[in-house]
């Protein structure tokens, strides 16, 4: 038999069957007819250790009156003395030597380190684990960016993401922009920041050695 036909023969010869399955990331509904994409946070993709820093729907801001604001003056007085430092500061740039320029980068990036890979990405939401040199760098690097402690940092944070756009976010954004860049800093907490703040869980921040020592 000619070699052409015997593999023409042989390929006729078999079933293939293929198994197709829907995507993970959707659910068939109504015999098929509606798609659905599951919840965001399964309980099995919640880290077990840590739960307070997810947003939680069922808070809601009670009705009446807003409390009247508070300024801390002592913050506003200090935070205008830093801005107006730093602009001063870019005058002084063209006379400054080469090294302070390289130390002023340097000092900038080890600094957002320890906010974003420290106190943010480590401390508030626990998204990886870190060894012992690390933590020291990141608790250094984070003191070097003068935003407050871990501790402090790591607390609103959770709050903020807990209590998104509500009274008891530190920094709601719907107090306006201003706000929640800049004024949460110069003005007295929320009373639903301190209540709903004082009862999150923060045993993890407590039980390290360093955190509380960067707190003293």
């Amino acid at each position: 038999m000619p070699a052409h036909l015997l593999q023409e023969e042989i390929s006729s010869s078999y079933t293939t069957t293929t198994t197709i399955t829907a995507p993970p990331s959707r659910i068939l509904q109504n015999g098929g007819g509606k798609l659905e994409k599951p919840s965001l946070y399964l309980e099995e993709d919640i880290r077990p250790e840590l739960k307070d820093d997810i947003y939680d729907p069922s808070y809601k801001d009670p009705e009446g009156p807003k409390p009247k604001v508070e300024y801390v003056w002592r913050n506003i007085i200090l935070m205008s003395l830093l801005h107006l430092g730093a602009l001063y500061g870019i005058l002084l740039i063209p006379a400054c030597k080469i090294y302070t320029c390289i130390w002023g980068f340097f000092y900038y990036l080890i600094s957002a380190v320890g906010i974003t890979a420290g106190a943010h990405r480590l401390w508030s939401h626990r998204t990886y684990k870190a060894r012992l040199p690390l933590r020291l760098f990141l608790i250094i690097a984070n003191t070097m960016a003068f935003q407050n402690d871990v501790y402090e940092w790591a607390r609103d944070h959770r709050a903020h993401h807990k209590f998104s756009e509500t009274d008891a976010d530190p920094h709601n954004s719907r107090r306006g922009f201003f706000f929640s860049h800049v004024g949460w800093l110069l003005v007295r907490k929320h009373p639903a920041v301190k209540e709903k703040g004082g009862l999150l869980d923060l045993s993890d921040l407590k039980a390290e050695k360093l955190v509380m020592f960067q707190r003293r």
